[in-house]
């Protein structure tokens, strides 16, 4: 834990405690990844992450008969198409992170108003 977190955990009060446990703390690697594939947006994720799948797999076959290959055309007509689909694996697979980073800010927002309405209540 930073000082930072340290300073914010002092600063708050019991009823914003009970509050982040309720809310939960922020998820790690793949728990940010698994509400991908649920929702409006999951039926997109879920194709790329079979495609990309698909493509990892076939792109290990490639690689394995291009080390096994003896001569160098045999090697081209395997090492381009394995580099191809690990490339085109780790494209679609990068493409899914900005929508976790998304559910992470929406989270926060939503963190963010929770509290400010809290202060409104306590106001009036």
């Amino acid at each position: 834990m930073s000082d930072v977190d340290r300073l914010i955990e002092q600063a708050l009060d019991d009823e914003d405690r009970a509050l982040r446990e309720v809310l939960g703390k922020e998820p790690g690697v793949l728990g940010g990844f698994w509400p991908l594939l649920t929702g409006p947006r999951a039926w997109a994720n879920w194709v790329m992450l079979v495609s990309q799948g698909i493509m990892f797999v076939v792109g290990v076959w490639f690689a394995w008969e291009f080390f096994q290959a003896s001569d160098a055309l045999d090697a081209l007509r395997y090492g381009l198409p394995a580099v191809t689909l690990f490339v085109m694996a780790i494209v679609i697979k990068t493409s899914m992170t900005p929508y976790i980073s998304e559910n992470r800010l929406l989270t926060e927002i939503r963190r963010l108003e929770l509290r400010i309405e809290r202060m409104r209540a306590e106001r009036s």
